[in-house]
């Protein structure tokens, strides 16, 4: 598992989760601003099948945290535009030694454009902009990569533009990445636990 397959599957579900938030119920105010935060922790090899097998010989405790924020609301056209704000930590620690590796990330997503395409649909563009920093066990910061991500998305808007309580996702069009830095690219997750943890 390599850290940017990580990272772009990350920014790809979150842009992918500012469509499927705006089918939420609770969206169907003019504006909507909600805080959530998340937590939890589950050894890796039971949490994913298959996790770093061949490779990490030792387990592995995951711990996470999520916090962040949500708002929508009508700029001047008319039509509901989304921020989500969040910050996310992901801690791995050797069971056997107590070593961590820890990563964390802070994005800034949001709508920059929605264009009504006249047919039902509209064609939003969502930028994710963000840094990821990876720590090892004595604190120092080992990696960091930072970039943009824009997705043009296919939105259904249930024949309510103003209203996004119906709205439904329907397709990426397109999605450009902007990697900035990008010190983990070449390098693999897996081995990385076992070089600074294991």
């Amino acid at each position: 598992m390599k850290h940017k397959a990580l990272a772009a599957m990350g920014a790809a579900v979150s842009a992918a989760g500012i469509a499927i938030a705006g089918a939420s119920p609770a969206m169907a105010r003019p504006i909507e601003h909600e805080h959530f935060s998340d937590w939890g922790s589950a050894i890796a090899q039971e949490q994913f099948p298959g996790f770093c097998s061949g490779v990490v010989d030792f387990p592995v405790l995951h711990e996470w945290q999520v916090e962040g924020m949500f708002l929508i609301r009508p700029l001047g056209d008319g039509l509901p535009y989304a921020v989500n704000p969040f910050r996310v930590t992901d801690t791995w620690t050797n069971t056997l030694n107590g070593k961590t590796f820890t990563v964390t990330r802070v994005v800034q997503e949001k709508d920059q454009t929605i264009t009504d395409d006249g047919d039902g649909t509209f064609t939003i563009v969502n930028s994710s902009t963000g840094v990821s920093k990876v720590y090892g066990p004595d604190g120092t910061r080992l990696f960091m990569d930072t970039g943009t991500l824009r997705a043009e998305i296919l939105v259904d808007n249930g024949g309510t533009p103003a209203d996004p309580s119906d709205d439904q996702f329907l397709d990426f069009i397109r999605v450009i990445v902007d990697p900035g830095q990008a010190d983990t690219q070449d390098r693999d997750f897996c081995a990385d636990l076992v070089t600074f943890i294991g």
